[in-house]
Formats: structure tokens, sequence, C-alpha cells
């Protein structure tokens, strides 16, 4: 007798470049955390992470992340411009894409 089973992933990483002038590169990696008994997505460049039940809802939820801690980093740096953050050319690329749809494209989510 055959039995099918569900088949999970544990854990992807897609690191992309994009052609911008410097060129940026993201770093995402989703990773099941028994621990947690959901997935943990990483973007390394911003150093942001978010958790979901799912693999693709805590692809949603670090989208959602990434959008709003890229708004507060530019707004920071209006308000200072002496502000120095390495995050800051990946925030103002975030921000110029401005959907949650057209960052997971560029990201291949």
């Amino acid at each position: 007798m055959v039995t099918a089973t569900e088949v999970q992933t544990l854990e992807f990483r897609i690191v992309r470049q994009v052609k911008t002038d410097p060129p940026l590169t993201f770093t995402v990696e989703v990773r099941y955390s028994p621990e947690d008994k959901g997935y943990i997505a990483d973007c390394y460049e911003m150093e942001a992470f978010a958790w979901g039940e799912t693999m693709e809802e805590a692809i949603e939820n670090l989208l959602d992340v990434l959008l709003g801690f890229a708004e507060v980093l530019v707004e920071d740096q209006k308000e200072y411009p002496t502000l120095r953050d390495p995050r800051l050319p990946h925030a103002h690329f975030i921000v110029r894409l401005g959907t949650e749809e057209a960052l997971r494209k560029v990201l291949g989510l």
C-alpha cells in the first residue's frame, strides 16, 4: 500500500543583485523553526525579520516589515541629513518600488 505524505520545505535562500548604481544585493532566507512552530524570514542587508505559521505568511510579513522599515529609514534621513546607515541605499530602493507586489517581484518571492 502506498500512502501520500505532505512534503514541507524547511529552508530556502534567495540572493538577488539589483542593477542600480552601485548594485544592491538582497539576501532573503526563510527557514522552519521547530521551537516557534513556524517560519522565520530574514533579509540580512536590512537587518529585518518576520515570522509566520506558513512559509508564505512569513514572506508576506517580511515584505510588510521591509516596506515599513525602509519608509522609516528614509524619513529619518530627511529629518537628520547627516544620518549614516549602511541600510539606506536598500531603503531608498524599496521606497521607490512602493508596493509589496513590486518588492516581491524584484526579490523573486
